[in-house]
């Protein structure tokens, strides 16, 4: 598994206006367990993005955000569809 970061628990999330055309890349901090029996992979993934945006949580709300490689167990490209990662 490679790493965005030397920190394994930052993951490149990359982020996609609603036409589709990306918009920018960040490293987030992946808050959520690695092991599969501590949090669900999307469940994880919306959790680091609230965390990564709590004091804007507005900001890129109207855009989708993809991860190639979660910091997770079973790991696998996720996405999710824009803003949802603001509710619980």
């Amino acid at each position: 598994m490679s790493h965005y970061s030397n920190d394994p628990a930052m993951v490149r999330v990359d982020f996609w206006k609603p036409s589709g055309k990306w918009y920018t890349t960040e490293a987030v901090r992946w808050t959520a367990g690695w092991q599969r029996e501590s949090c669900l992979i999307h469940a994880g993934f919306a959790k680091s993005l609230r965390g990564h945006f709590k004091d804007n949580p507005d900001r890129l709300s109207d855009m989708d955000a993809t991860c190639l490689e979660p910091y997770h167990e079973n790991s696998h490209p996720i996405q999710l569809k824009a803003g949802s990662w603001n509710k619980d």
